[in-house]
């Protein structure tokens, strides 16, 4: 391993190479969802034959996954700047492919416990070297689009998931004994896991097409003047305040990630193909039709004249998503559930965009970088880990019924998007108070430099 110098002057990539390591970064970010999404669709065979827990699914799904993928993005992130990061990709890809499949040969909840937390490593790599290689790839002038594509994966990635996985499930079931060479005969679920995680293995070769870009410094150097713990702490009524509502928030949406589908199994009897073919669409086209929504809007809202257009989506995204939930979770009939969840998941996925723009608009540039990188990792640890567990428990200590998972769902639902709403409200005045002060630093460095008298002047 070496430390790549970074060459600013060398050579953009053709356009044409530059396209086709997004379309396949796209792919593999779509596989990784696959994979750790597949789980949710299989939650009830998995219990019956592991003898589970709703508690021990909800550990596998978040704990397991969440933090181990949000501790790793950290060391790997600062391999990124270090090594190939094709090579770093081919690597995690392999990794979370064998742990998905691995997942399929699990006897125990300590056995599927330890493939998840694979996963998570793994899947854990794709991230910081995927933004990396776009951004060596393209002009800044011509980064947005492929960034936002990339990006947009994330909502598209999560609804072709279910498809996906559902199709798997089809498939399998129509097969009345499985038996895998030096494994014997196994279980659907367990087919469904080794199917897709040796499917996703083509990333490595795929990702060998890819040439490395050169890499760039676009960034002026020089030693800042504040540490980002030191500007945290000096705006906390801002920057705290705006991280743990956000985080809060993304309970309800690994909550949601995580136990919908299990909701239409346990609660209405359908399939888990059903589910994919059913419920996957309206995932797919509500939760990118919600990001790129919510960005439009608060571009409209600063146009007319405003400063809060991010963060007056990401307060409305907050309420508005957590009563859709409420009232989904509650709802008697699946099909009623289905209607509300449409809405709810477009309401969710608002603040997909807006909520970090509130975080870059009030951050100094030098800062970013690193303001972004504590907001997802705050997102990860809270968000992956709780969101998929506080279902768990609440089934499990609190209705003592395991069908009650669409009540669990309405109640993190209606508790915490208004709360997580009032808390992202009570930043409105401290952010203007942040805007007015960077907008009066930009005033003053625009004036000329008048230079002092000198005493030693007669």
């Amino acid at each position: 391993m070496s430390t790549h110098t970074p060459a600013p002057d060398a050579a953009w990539p053709s356009a044409g190479r530059a396209w086709w390591t997004v379309a396949v970064l796209v792919f593999a970010y779509v596989v990784s969802f696959v994979d750790r999404t597949i789980l949710s669709l299989l939650i009830e065979p998995i219990k019956a034959s592991l003898h589970l827990s709703d508690t021990e699914i909800g550990l596998v799904q978040g704990l397991a996954f969440g933090l181990f993928y949000a501790a790793m993005g950290l060391p790997l992130g600062w391999l990124a700047d270090r090594m190939s990061r094709r090579s770093l990709i081919a690597i995690g890809a392999t990794l979370w492919c064998f742990a998905t499949a691995a997942c399929g040969l699990a006897t125990s909840f300590v056995q599927l416990f330890l493939a998840r937390i694979g996963v998570g490593v793994g899947e854990a790599s794709l991230g910081p070297s995927a933004l990396s290689l776009i951004s060596d790839s393209f002009p800044r002038e011509r980064r947005g689009l492929p960034i936002a594509i990339y990006a947009a994966a994330a909502a598209a990635g999560a609804g072709l998931a279910l498809m996906v996985g559902g199709a798997v499930i089809q498939m399998v079931a129509t097969h009345d004994q499985l038996v895998v060479p030096f494994i014997g005969a196994i279980e659907r679920w367990q087919a469904a896991f080794l199917l897709v995680g040796f499917a996703g293995l083509v990333i490595a070769p795929l990702m060998a097409t890819v040439r490395e870009p050169a890499r760039r410094t676009e960034v002026a150097t020089g030693a800042p003047t504040e540490s980002i713990a030191a500007f945290v702490r000096r705006n906390s009524t801002f920057m705290v305040r705006h991280y743990v509502a956000v985080a809060c928030f993304s309970i309800l949406i690994y909550a949601a990630l995580s136990w919908v589908p299990t909701q239409f199994v346990r609660v209405y009897g359908w399939t888990a193909g059903e589910v994919g073919w059913r419920y996957g669409p309206v995932l797919l086209l509500a939760g990118t039709g919600g990001t790129v929504l919510g960005g439009a809007v608060a571009n409209w809202l600063n146009r007319r004249g405003g400063r809060l257009g991010a963060m007056h989506v990401t307060i409305t995204g907050m309420v508005v998503s957590g009563t859709l939930f409420a009232l989904a979770g509650f709802a008697d009939d699946a099909w009623v559930a289905l209607a509300w969840y449409a809405p709810a998941l477009m309401f969710m996925t608002l603040p997909g965009g807006t909520a970090i723009q509130v975080v870059q608009e009030a951050t100094p540039n030098r800062l970013r970088g690193q303001a972004t990188a504590i907001y997802y990792l705050t997102i990860s640890i809270v968000g992956a880990t709780l969101g998929p567990l506080s279902v768990g428990l609440m089934t499990d200590h609190v209705f003592n019924d395991p069908r009650a998972i669409g009540a669990a769902i309405g109640w993190v639902g209606g508790v915490l998007g208004p709360l997580t709403a009032l808390l992202s409200f009570s930043t409105r005045k401290p952010f203007l108070a942040m805007l007015d002060g960077a907008d009066a630093s930009a005033a003053a460095a625009r004036q000329p430099q008048v230079a002092a008298p000198s005493a030693a002047r007669g």
